[in-house]
């Protein structure tokens, strides 16, 4: 990543997977330009998920690098010196490691992902949300948090190292999802009635109306007086309020619910499925 002032440096985005080329499309977004180098196998997400793949690289130029070669490595050099990566130890086996590239470039930012902070243990988002208690919280199945925690690490210490003009710089996943492991806060977990999913008509959707005035919004725009008082009553099949907001739901369709909610200033959505456009 280049010098000093925040774009045009460009960003050298020598990661696979998904944190670090997220981290580079957070870049991307602010509006460094990003060039992904890849080896001459290419980038194996790309062929397991080539979705995300599209998804994460969108807008970055891409270009295979063969770090092996002295010409590889040359070129690396020369697009380190205009230019604002590995497992720990791999980049300085292949000879490019952080104190050669600073010093043909002092002001660059080098920033390296790692599992953990010390130790060459193995490890991916599964264990790194067990490790930090937060597994049972999380989708783990269906969404990586580790390493998109990972990947802003990495991105905010880019921007860090921007500020403080250069140097080497370590993220490690295992650290950096620990920092978002705050401890649960009540009623967020879809116990009580004004925060929770609902089932509608052709889907479901999400009702978030935690403050007061919204919920009194909600119950006003809906014609549920009767609920006015039960925001915080528990969303059980016992409770009288829960089946009477289960019925009003219940009796429309999600698409038109979110309609309505956008038009009245409602914090109501409809929940979208991996299928939707």
């Amino acid at each position: 990543m280049g010098p000093s002032a925040f774009p045009p440096g460009r960003v050298l985005d020598l990661t696979r997977l998904l944190p670090g080329p997220l981290a580079g499309r957070f870049l991307l977004r602010l509006g460094f330009p990003v060039l992904k180098l890849e080896p001459p196998g290419g980038d194996p997400l790309a062929s397991l998920a080539p979705e995300a793949y599209r998804f994460l690289n969108e807008g970055k130029r891409v270009e295979i690098l063969d770090l092996k070669g002295e010409a590889g490595r040359h070129r690396l050099l020369a697009l380190v010196r205009e230019s604002a990566p590995n497992r720990p130890g791999v980049m300085e086996w292949l000879g490019v490691g952080p104190e050669v590239l600073l010093r043909e470039n002092p002001r660059l930012v080098y920033v390296r992902l790692r599992g953990y902070p010390d130790g060459p243990d193995p490890g991916h988002d599964l264990t790194y949300l067990a490790e930090a208690g937060l597994l049972e919280r999380f989708p783990w199945r269906a969404f990586q948090f580790a390493d998109l925690a990972g990947a802003l690490a990495l991105a905010l210490t880019a921007l860090k190292g921007l500020l403080l003009g250069g140097g080497f710089y370590e993220v490690a996943l295992s650290e950096a999802v620990k920092e978002l492991a705050y401890p649960p806060i009540p009623f967020l977990d879809g116990s009580v009635l004004c925060y929770g999913v609902y089932p509608a008509q052709g889907g479901r959707v999400a009702l978030a109306a935690l403050e007061p005035h919204l919920w009194a919004r909600f119950c006003e725009r809906a014609g549920l007086p009767e609920l006015l008082d039960a925001a915080f009553s528990p969303a059980q099949e016992g409770n009288p309020a829960y089946r009477r907001l289960c019925a009003f739901f219940g009796e429309r369709e999600a698409e038109a619910l979110e309609a309505w909610a956008r038009r009245e200033g409602l914090p109501l959505r409809r929940v979208k499925t991996p299928q939707d456009p």
